[in-house]
């Protein structure tokens, strides 16, 4: 999501998407995500009774969250554009356009040059893949169909797809109910009964459905005025949540830090700090890039130029951990974004003075 400067100062709201807060949520998720990454390479994989592991999961679970929270906004202006019969189309146009190019390309180029990027970074090893392996990845329902994800994080983007064609009556049922106390009871209840279910051995299928939910709920009470408490109790509890997941690092404890974080997230002002709002706005517009291709990154600094002093392969890795995301999404990422938003707007628009209208805006 991104934000202008002047915009920090505002509250978190429905009619203020631009919340650095936002932005710092989805940093500190990728970032989670990479960090653990790099110890995992080097054999760092626990802190004391910290899981490092449960840190790069956690990172995931908080993108969920943060996904649907912006998800939903983007259903809000999607409905008001195109009405109800056709904002379901609009928006699985523009989310296909928004996840599949970078997906697409990545499972690609591994597979044709047969990169080692298989399972976890320190195994860094070549799986051999299927024509059927590689056609789920590409499609990116590797969850039906039981192949290994290639690079391994991309576990968590049929699960998003998945999600999104959902999401739509998830938002219209959001809008219905009168208050987010009831949403707040319909979450713990789906919650509570997926809990049961996967008790007696079933749904485990389901079981990140609890963590996007929040995201909804964290929508809901955005639409009401917070009590505006200062930011650094969001970055406190976010990182106390950490803290925590790192220590349970349970399937339980995810819902719950989760939950938390839904229903805290619209509760608090947006930082004042200009510098670390647009650290947070940079990091978050390229994180897609950075955890899709961060494997890449690790395997070019620290396998492929293993001959070269550590501190240059480190130097090298921040350099192409960066660069190589910034590059991709000005070049393949915004461009086929911005194709996706005009084929939505351009194929469902009704009346040819509304189109000619979009083309000029």
């Amino acid at each position: 999501m991104s934000q202008s400067p002047a915009n920090m100062s505002q509250g978190f709201s429905a009619t203020n998407l631009d919340s650095p807060n936002l932005d710092f949520v989805r940093a500190n998720a990728v970032l989670m995500v990479v960090v653990f990454h790099v110890l995992g390479f080097f054999g760092i994989k626990q802190a004391g009774p910290f899981s490092l592991e449960a840190m790069g999961h956690l990172g995931v679970l908080v993108f969920f969250v943060h996904t649907c929270l912006v998800l939903m906004f983007s259903l809000e202006r999607q409905l008001e554009r195109f009405g109800r019969r056709r904002f379901f189309l609009a928006f699985m146009v523009r989310r296909c356009f928004r996840i599949y190019p970078l997906s697409l390309l990545t499972v690609a180029v591994i597979a044709v040059f047969k990169l080692p990027l298989a399972g976890h970074p320190w195994s860094m090893h070549w799986s051999l893949m299927s024509g059927r392996d590689i056609v789920s990845n590409l499609l990116l329902v590797q969850n039906f169909t039981g192949s290994t994800s290639i690079p391994a994080p991309l576990w968590s983007l049929p699960l998003e797809m998945q999600m999104y064609l959902l999401l739509p009556f998830l938002f219209l049922l959001a809008r219905k109910l009168e208050s987010a106390l009831i949403l707040a009871g319909l979450c713990l209840s789906v919650t509570a009964a997926l809990s049961v279910w996967m008790h007696f051995g079933h749904g485990y299928h389901l079981q990140y459905v609890p963590c996007f939910l929040p995201g909804i709920l964290a929508y809901k009470l955005s639409l009401r005025q917070g009590p505006g408490w200062a930011f650094p109790g969001l970055a406190a509890l976010l990182w106390i949540c950490l803290a925590v997941y790192m220590l349970l690092g349970t399937t339980h404890a995810g819902w719950i830090v989760c939950f938390t974080l839904g229903a805290a997230i619209p509760q608090f002002a947006d930082m004042s700090s200009r510098w670390l709002g647009r650290a947070s706005h940079l990091v978050a517009r390229y994180s897609y890039g950075i955890y899709l291709t961060h494997y890449f990154c690790l395997w070019l600094a620290f396998v492929k130029l293993q001959f070269l002093p550590k501190a240059v392969q480190g130097f090298v890795f921040a350099g192409v951990v960066w660069l190589i995301p910034v590059i991709l999404y000005h070049f393949l990422e915004q461009p086929l974004i911005n194709v996706g938003r005009r084929l939505a707007e351009e194929g469902l628009i009704s009346s040819p003075a509304e189109a000619l209208a979009s083309r000029a805006a």
